[in-house]
């Protein structure tokens, strides 16, 4: 019984270790995209490197790219009422 639970346990923890690298890697993926940089490269900087690939994007990651006004990243200074 007691090795059956421990099991479960640890079934239970790799679930949720899975479950919590995949929701990392969707929110690095649509990150990456909104900063028009390769998902490819930073889902596998993120998985292969875990967890100095995710450090490493959240520190050098780019300004995110404006879609409204071509390939410039936002800026307040733009759309202040003067």
């Amino acid at each position: 019984m007691r090795d059956a639970l421990g099991g479960l346990a640890i079934l239970f923890v790799g679930v949720l270790l899975l479950v919590a690298l995949g929701l990392t890697v969707r929110a690095c993926v649509s990150d990456a995209r909104r900063r028009g940089k390769s998902a490819l490269l930073v889902t596998i900087a993120v998985i292969f490197f875990f967890p100095w690939g995710l450090i490493a994007w959240l520190l050098f990651r780019p300004n995110p790219i404006d879609r409204s006004t071509g390939n410039r990243p936002f800026r307040l200074e733009d759309h202040r009422v003067q």
